[in-house]
C-alpha cells in the first residue's frame, strides 16, 4: 500500500505543477489582450496637460522632423499631439492623426519636446490637446488608438458648440 500512496503522491505534485503553469499562462493571455483592447475613451484627467478652458501662451516647439513650429495662440484650430521617437504607441497612433484632423477640418501639429511637454504638463506619450481658433484648450488626453483621437475631437466639437450657445 505505501507504493500507492507515494504513486499518488507524485502524481499529485506533478497535476499541481501543471495546474501552476496553465494558470500563469492564462494570466499572460489576460494581460496580451488587455494591451490589445483600448480603452473606449481617451483618458482625460484635470489635473494632467493644460487646464480646459484655457489658453496657454505660444511657444516654440520641436516637431519629431528637428524642425520648429509654434505652439498655442490664437490661430486655426488645431490638433496638437505629442510624441516621442522612442514611443512604440506613438507609432501605433502617429499614422491616423494627419486622417484625424483632416476629416475634422483641424490644422496638425505634432510635436516632440520635452520642455513643451513640462510647459503644458503633459504626463506622458501619446497626449493630444486640440485647440479653437483663440487657443483655448477643447479637449485633451491621453490616447493610443485613432478612435480616442476622434472621441477628443468630437469632444471639442461639443464643447465649443456649448460654448457658443452659452455665449
Amino acid at each position: 500500500m505505501s507504493g500507492w500512496w507515494a504513486a499518488a503522491f507524485v502524481v499529485q505534485w506533478i497535476l499541481l505543477a501543471v495546474l501552476a503553469i496553465v494558470v500563469v499562462a492564462l494570466a499572460r493571455q489576460i494581460g496580451v489582450l488587455q494591451l490589445r483592447l483600448a480603452p473606449l475613451g481617451a483618458l482625460e484627467i484635470d489635473g494632467e496637460g493644460p487646464p480646459l478652458g484655457e489658453a496657454p501662451e505660444a511657444r516654440a516647439a520641436r516637431t519629431p522632423d528637428g524642425s520648429s513650429t509654434v505652439v498655442g495662440g490664437p490661430g486655426s484650430e488645431r490638433l496638437v499631439a505629442f510624441v516621442s521617437d522612442t514611443c512604440p504607441i506613438c507609432e501605433q497612433v502617429a499614422p491616423s492623426l494627419p486622417a484625424a484632423a483632416h476629416a475634422s477640418g483641424l490644422e496638425l501639429q505634432v510635436v516632440s519636446d520635452p520642455d513643451l511637454e513640462v510647459a503644458y504638463r503633459v504626463p506622458g506619450v501619446p497626449f493630444v490637446v486640440v485647440l479653437d481658433e483663440l487657443g483655448h484648450v477643447r479637449s485633451k488626453g491621453t490616447v493610443n488608438s485613432l478612435e480616442q483621437v476622434e472621441g477628443l475631437v468630437d469632444t471639442a466639437r461639443r464643447r465649443t458648440t456649448q460654448g457658443l450657445r452659452a455665449g
